[in-house]
């Protein structure tokens, strides 16, 4: 029993590490996509009002910029739990109940996610076969955005899902069990 326990605990520490350090590669490439971008458009209105001399990538740069940063801040959300959620009606069922529309709902937003990554993968290979107009570069790699983005956004809603099935397991067991504001 003890063995058991015990690799449950390893088993326990060791997917939530990996959350937290993907997630964090998330975040900081976020950022830093977010700071490029900001200093490339600044950049671009500089030397085009100040110096008459515009470069011609900036654009380009900056739409890329944003597509990536839009999908990698769908997996940021994702974690922090800021996406938008209509819970009326959730909110006035008991915890069984709860447990149950949570599963159901889960299992819809992982076949919607799974489609989603099959069309991103399919964007993928449709974007082998384009190059950018003015950065040459290929369109491949904007459309990987796609299917990185909904495989963070996949791991993400693994781990809200088993928070959540745990806590309304934990409110099934003892009725007076708060769960933290976060969590539901």
């Amino acid at each position: 029993m003890e063995e058991s326990s015990f690799f449950w605990r390893a088993l326990k520490k060791g997917l939530l590490g990996f959350w937290a350090g993907y997630n964090k590669v998330n975040e900081v490439m976020a950022v830093v996509l977010l700071i490029a971008i900001s200093l490339v458009v600044f950049a671009q209105v500089l030397f085009r009002y100040v110096f008459q001399t515009p470069f011609g990538w900036t654009d380009e740069f900056a739409i890329f910029g944003f597509i990536w940063l839009c999908f990698l801040g769908a997996a940021v959300a994702e974690k922090r739990g800021r996406h938008f959620r209509v819970t009326v009606l959730v909110d006035k069922m008991g915890p069984k109940t709860r447990l149950v529309v949570d599963i159901v709902l889960h299992l819809i937003l992982f076949v919607i996610l799974y489609r989603f990554f099959l069309d991103g993968i399919r964007y993928f290979q449709q974007g082998k076969a384009g190059i950018s107009a003015i950065m040459q570069i290929p369109l491949s790699y904007i459309y990987l955005a796609v299917p990185v983005s909904i495989a963070l956004l996949f791991l993400n809603r693994i781990k809200v899902f088993i928070d959540s099935v745990i806590t309304y397991t934990r409110m099934i067991k003892d009725p007076n069990y708060k769960p933290p504001a976060e969590s539901l």
